[in-house]
């Protein structure tokens, strides 16, 4: 929505506006390598929350595999005491050895969803990335654009195919 409203307002309305807009047009361009920019800076922004959010998951998923590990040794522990002391508490520790094999499995859920998110949050990020390096090719072509394609109001191709987006 906010594109389509920057390209109305860059699109001529009539042929008398014309010269106008050909007086206004380095502002106009100026504004609009601002806008690009500001967008520029809101998307780096964005690209950063997310590498904090993809860093905590990561300690997350460090942490979780460390508890796994932690539940895995006390599980191996629990069964050799199963064996040992198959008299007395052996349905005391059956049960704590399902409590533990169902936190093990939850454990591992919350392990497989972390991975999940993450491989989503690398996505965005890359897709981030991908619009950032097509607004800087824009921004740049805008900056170079010569004197006779400016007179006669012509845009680089990657600008005409920024305004269909």
């Amino acid at each position: 929505m906010k594109e389509n409203s920057q390209i109305e307002k860059l699109s001529p309305v009539s042929k008398k506006d014309t010269n106008e807009s050909k007086k206004n047009d380095p502002d106009k361009t100026h504004d609009l390598s601002e806008e690009l920019e500001k967008e520029l800076k809101i998307k780096h922004n964005e690209v950063l929350k997310l590498q904090k959010r993809l860093e905590y998951a990561n300690e997350r998923i460090h942490d979780v595999f460390n508890e796994k590990i932690i539940i895995e040794k006390r599980l191996n522990k629990l069964e050799f005491k199963d064996i040992s002391l198959q008299f007395g508490k052996f349905e005391e520790l059956k049960k704590e050895h399902n409590q533990l094999v169902h936190r093990l499995q939850v454990t591992k859920n919350q392990l497989d969803n972390a991975r999940k998110q993450i491989k989503s949050q690398n996505q965005f990020v890359e897709d981030s990335k991908d619009q950032i390096e097509f607004m800087e090719l824009v921004i740049h072509d805008l900056e170079n654009r010569g004197l006779t394609d400016f007179i006669m109001n012509r845009f680089p191709e990657s600008f005409n195919k920024y305004k269909k987006n």
